[in-house]
């Protein structure tokens, strides 16, 4: 079964929610490729939508998955640890993505979940999903476009680890994380950002310091401003460009070409 909160978690860790509520904020559900039908096969097959506190482990590496967790509310990430306890953040979620993927096809996965805020997640049982995609083609064709923005991120995250500077590479996880979250309107933008040095450089491969001296020079640049956990980016264009970022690699569903649905009516 799913690890979904610490063994001796208090009760108001976990609170409990009308899972049909908080669907629709997913990226599963705004997929371009599913009809009126499929969302609401989606809604009728998951199970059950909680509420959990920060800091909490949701999935333990190496343990049994019965769900795919859906996150829509809320800042999780994944992780994996070596012996000696150094920790690598290998993906970061933010509200609409599915906490373990993977978990459609393999009942045990090789990271752990934990929650960076206070999330709200919606489950989906690993054996109504897999009926799902026997049955329905969209959403087939959804769980395959999301797995394959994973993997763009993650080779993207590489090109950071292996080639980018420090500054460029915090640059570019700013860049984004705007995109993710859906708040690049404009030139001007302002958006939470909870996330502390630390997971900054569990995530880019940096230390603490490295981490703090990079950020003061991209405020000293002018590119970024974080207070009380929020962060805004004056000159979007600016950054962009400190990074190297061009975002075609999320394939939003905003980018993606009419043209790609499924020939049937989208009603």
């Amino acid at each position: 079964m799913t690890v979904l909160a610490a063994p001796h978690a208090k009760r108001s860790d976990c609170r409990e929610y009308e899972p049909s509520r908080h669907l629709r904020r997913t990226e599963l559900w705004r997929s371009p490729f599913l009809t009126k039908d499929e969302q609401r096969a989606i809604e009728q097959a998951v199970s059950w939508s909680k509420s959990f506190d920060g800091h909490k482990d949701l999935v333990c590496e190496g343990g049994k998955t019965d769900n795919l967790l859906l996150v829509t509310s809320g800042w999780a990430y994944r992780y994996t640890c070596v012996p000696d306890g150094g920790r690598q953040l290998t993906a970061l979620l933010v509200p609409g993505d599915i906490a373990n993927l993977d978990a459609l096809l393999f009942e045990r996965v090789a990271y752990n979940v934990r929650t960076l805020t206070d999330v709200t997640v919606v489950a989906l049982p690993r054996r109504q999903a897999l009926a799902l995609v026997k049955d329905y083609p969209g959403i087939a064709r959804s769980f395959t476009g999301l797995a394959m923005i994973e993997n763009a991120i993650a080779s993207k995250w590489m090109l950071s680890l292996g080639r980018r500077s420090a500054h460029a590479r915090i640059a570019h996880l700013l860049c984004e994380i705007a995109i993710r979250l859906g708040v690049e309107d404009g030139n001007d933008i302002t958006f939470p950002f909870p996330m502390r040095q630390e997971q900054i450089g569990d995530l880019l491969g940096l230390t603490n310091i490295h981490v703090n001296r990079m950020i003061r020079q991209l405020r000293s640049d002018g590119l970024v401003q974080i207070c009380d956990r929020v962060l805004t980016i004056p000159d979007v264009a600016a950054l962009r460009h400190a990074a190297g970022f061009d975002p075609a690699y999320l394939h939003m569903n905003r980018h993606i070409n009419a043209a790609a649905r499924p020939m049937r009516e989208i009603a």
